[in-house]
Order: structure tokens, then sequence, then C-alpha cells
């Protein structure tokens, strides 16, 4: 139940990012379609990131970085052969939304479990 709330949470952070984006590229795409592309781009990186990278045996800050650079890099190419998005806007968009997603799923996650 936690991992789909950690989903959950970080993909709904991301909408918010990728949505202007995918505006752009694809204006005949429906809100649901929108989400449901951010929902496939995170379903490929996100259990990669918490399942494995968060548990290899490195310190902790460096498996934050190797996670984050997987989900940032995958993201923004999965951006450029999907939807034939500029590499810059593509890897910046994947950039702002997966340091969003880093930053403020923690305190969000501590403001609902905390309690």
């Amino acid at each position: 139940m936690m991992y789909l709330y950690t989903f959950l949470q970080s993909n709904i952070l991301e909408w918010c990012i990728y949505f202007p984006l995918l505006a752009r590229l694809r204006p005949t795409w429906s809100w649901l379609d929108r989400a449901l592309f951010v929902t496939a781009l995170n379903g490929l990186t996100h259990p990669i990131v918490f399942f494995f990278i968060m548990n290899l045996k490195l310190p902790y800050l460096a498996n934050i970085v190797i996670a984050e650079t997987f989900a940032v890099v995958v993201e923004g190419l999965l951006l450029c052969f999907l939807l034939r998005a500029k590499f810059s806007k593509a890897l910046l968009a994947s950039l702002v939304a997966n340091l969003i997603s880093w930053q403020l799923a923690p305190m969000l996650t501590y403001a609902v479990w905390s309690r």
C-alpha cells in the first residue's frame, strides 16, 4: 500500500510540470490522455528507482543521485522519441518534474503519515 501511495503522489506532482509541455506537443490530447502518458512514463521509471536503485549497497546520497539521473534521462529520452520533443525541452521538463517530486514527496508523505 505504501508503494502505491508513493507512486501516485510522485505521479500527480509530475503531472503539474508535464501537462503544459504535453499541451504544446499534443494539443489534441485530452486531460486524461496527458495523465495516462505521464503515468506511463512514471510506470517505466519509478519501480526501477524505488525497488532497485534505492536498494543498491551504496551510500544513500549516491543512490539518490543515480536514481534521479536515471529518471531524468530516461523520461527525457522517452519524451524525445515518443513525442518528438526537442531534447533540451524534454530534458528540462523531466529535470524539473523529477526535482519537484523528489523534494515535495517526502514532505507530503510526512504530513500525511505522521499523524
